[in-house]
């Protein structure tokens, strides 16, 4: 055990370490900070809710930057929409610290984060489920038939919608291949980044998924490009969680120890799959932290009194963690089996990218089924 003075709590330093590198895997895959698993970890683990959040948004933003150079090596981000959301996260940062710190001050923050929390993901987990599942469904009819597939394939059709508003200055985004108003991506920025200040996470498990549902990019540009906006909106949330005292910096550097490498596995574990499997790991991702998450809201609202509640959502956070991090790999295995004729499940096939669709370094990226042309 380790006594972290700020928090003024005790905990295990593996722990930190641990919860850092499966992260980094997870959000290096996906695209996220992965602040929507570990602020409620935190929480798990007995960080008060606004150090959890402040501790997280921290740590995210040195990972962010690790992730991103991962990224831009494999050609994954569009600079012009990840630029034109700045202005949107900054505002959007701002007011959900400020709203953090008024929770505070009434002394209810960590019920109204745990309770922000499971509504949201739940909500994203749905959608994100429907939508996948139509997409891998409509992969496995086209591997089937024998039809070339992309890279990338979704069925919303929400893209089209909005990236119809005419309202100017309208956006070119050459690597993402969209035509967007920049009004959508600075909207998209704003509420994502109330949400980063609030819950204390770099909003990628929201921001992803406007990216390629409203914005219309690929997955593969989605996660790339959203990293690169986790480092401004975790970098300007430590900065503000820090002002006010939100921060113990030994439990930052003991996760950012793990999230460094594990970050670097899960940028590259990218390159092995179509957007779809990028889609479902995200989806599993949102419903395990969502139960996770109720189950301490639980704990918490029956006055901490029933410990099974705690010990259950202890097992579940690091069972999540865990299970995310063995299913990117196997796809990464599936990939390799498969590039090399040898067998992989039915499931997975379509969900692979063959030898030909591997991503190289400094390639330009695959055209998108949703984006503009």
């Amino acid at each position: 055990m380790f006594d972290f003075p700020i928090a003024g709590i005790e905990a295990p330093i593996f722990l930190l370490v641990f919860i850092g590198f499966t992260v980094g895997i997870v959000g290096g895959f996906i695209g996220v900070g992965g602040g929507y698993m570990v602020t409620p970890a935190l929480i798990v683990f007995g960080f008060p809710g606004y150090m959890a959040s402040g501790i997280d948004m921290t740590h995210i933003a040195g990972k962010g930057v690790v992730s991103t150079v991962r990224h831009r090596q494999l050609g994954n981000i569009d600079w012009t929409l990840a630029l034109s959301m700045v202005a949107g996260t900054m505002l959007g940062v701002e007011l959900g610290v400020r709203l953090l710190v008024y929770f505070k001050k009434t002394g209810i923050a960590t019920v109204v984060l745990l309770i922000a929390s499971v509504v949201i993901m739940f909500g994203l987990f749905l959608y994100t489920q429907i939508e996948t599942h139509r997409a891998h469904k409509k992969l496995k009819e086209m591997t089937k038939a024998g039809k070339a597939v992309d890279r990338e394939l979704q069925t919303s059709s929400l893209p089209k919608f909005f990236q119809r508003i005419p309202l100017a200055p309208i956006v070119r985004c050459r690597t993402a291949r969209v035509v967007v108003s920049m009004w959508v991506i600075v909207l998209v920025g704003m509420v994502t980044g109330i949400l980063a200040g609030f819950l204390g996470v770099g909003g990628g498990f929201i921001r992803v998924p406007a990216l390629v549902y409203l914005v219309g990019s690929s997955t593969h540009i989605a996660v790339g490009t959203d990293l690169v906006e986790i480092v401004f909106s975790g970098g300007y949330g430590a900065l503000r969680h820090s002002m006010e005292g939100h921060v113990d910096m030994m439990a930052v550097l003991f996760m950012l120890s793990g999230a460094l490498f594990g970050a670097q596995v899960g940028s590259i574990a990218t390159a092995y799959v179509r957007g779809p499997a990028i889609r479902f790991v995200l989806s599993y991702s949102l419903i395990l932290a969502t139960c996770g998450a109720a189950l301490r809201l639980a704990y918490v609202l029956t006055g901490q009194s029933v410990e099974l509640l705690s010990l259950l959502a202890v097992m579940l956070t690091l069972g999540e963690m865990i299970f995310l991090c063995l299913f990117i790999l196997c796809l990464v295995v599936f990939a390799y089996r498969a590039r090399h004729g040898s067998w992989v499940p039915e499931w997975a096939a379509p969900l692979l990218t063959p030898v030909e669709d591997e991503v190289v370094p400094g390639a330009p990226a695959a055209a998108t089924a949703g984006g503009s042309t």
